[in-house]
């Protein structure tokens, strides 16, 4: 059985404005993530990605029998984003899908993000709220929105 501990593990979720939107990659097939983002983990350290889409293109990127059943647990709702989680192992550059999702609220930047990860040693539930961020001088790749339980200065 999982269990959520109970010392939240720091955490700093950086969004991006994906610039592909709505380009195509085949014929018919259009890139349909708003955001794309990280989430890393201090404490154990990990990084999480994440993939921003409307509920309806988020139903459809399921592909497990666990998220089917995140599916029918969430509610739909117009001004929220959806994202599946995937660990991502910078050494192998691999990335694996793992169980949890995220939910951002557009109108109040509120995120609900759920990860069990086992295998990494997080399994954890933080509800955060997102600000955005000034954006940096030409050349530098600064996020759209910015959020965290930590103290970044000292990451």
């Amino acid at each position: 059985m999982l269990e959520i501990s109970t010392k939240e593990i720091e955490i700093a979720i950086r969004l991006y404005e994906n610039p592909s939107y709505g380009t195509t990659y085949a014929k018919g097939l259009f890139r349909r993530a708003v955001f794309n983002g990280t989430a890393d983990t201090k404490n154990p350290a990990n990084k999480y990605l994440l993939d921003f889409y409307s509920y309806e293109d988020w139903c459809n990127q399921a592909k497990s029998d666990g998220q089917m059943e995140v599916i029918r647990a969430v509610v739909e709702d117009k001004q929220m984003l959806y994202s599946w989680v995937k660990h991502y192992d910078k050494p192998t550059m691999q990335k694996k899908s793992v169980g949890g999702y995220c939910s951002l609220d557009m109108q109040s930047l509120d995120m609900n993000l759920l990860i069990c990860d086992e295998v990494n040693a997080v399994v954890e539930r933080w509800n955060i709220t997102a600000k955005p961020c000034k954006q940096g001088q030409s050349g530098t790749k600064s996020p759209q929105l910015l959020a965290t339980n930590a103290d970044l200065a000292i990451w």
